[in-house]
């Protein structure tokens, strides 16, 4: 099992999206990259990171075209960026919390794009925090 936030570990959850019917049938319509940033990472992350990492995830129509590392979240201009301390990205993926949710508690943050965009396709973010619970952390 991939160790988050690592690239393996972002293939693999491409390549699972990619596998989702139920993510393919929930997604239709969102054409937006998203990127996803990991703040707070614990110190033995940090010798391979930084301070911070986004998971890169290029997402269209219910299919994950491809993703990548960023490591200067500046230097990418995703349509959707949302952010959340390590601990907080642990505790969404390893519980399955329901994503829209944890936007409105703020347990994760949306710093950039439209709210009212991501209410449109609920399902589709709650496939993908499952898959991402599947991909193991």
């Amino acid at each position: 099992m991939p160790d988050f936030p690592s690239l393996e570990w972002a293939e693999e959850f491409c390549r699972k999206v990619n596998e989702s019917e139920e993510y393919r049938r929930s997604a239709k319509g969102w054409v937006w990259p998203i990127l996803f940033t990991v703040e707070d990472l614990p110190e033995e992350l940090r010798s391979k990171y930084g301070e911070s990492v986004g998971i890169y995830v290029e997402l269209k129509d219910g299919e994950c075209l491809g993703v990548r590392l960023v490591y200067d979240k500046d230097s990418v201009d995703a349509p959707f960026v949302i952010t959340g301390s390590y601990d907080d990205w642990m505790e969404v993926i390893k519980k399955g919390m329901n994503p829209v949710n944890a936007l409105v508690r703020r347990k994760i943050r949306l710093v950039k794009g439209n709210f009212s965009t991501i209410l449109r396709f609920p399902k589709a973010a709650i496939e993908l925090v499952n898959i991402a619970k599947e991909v193991g952390i």
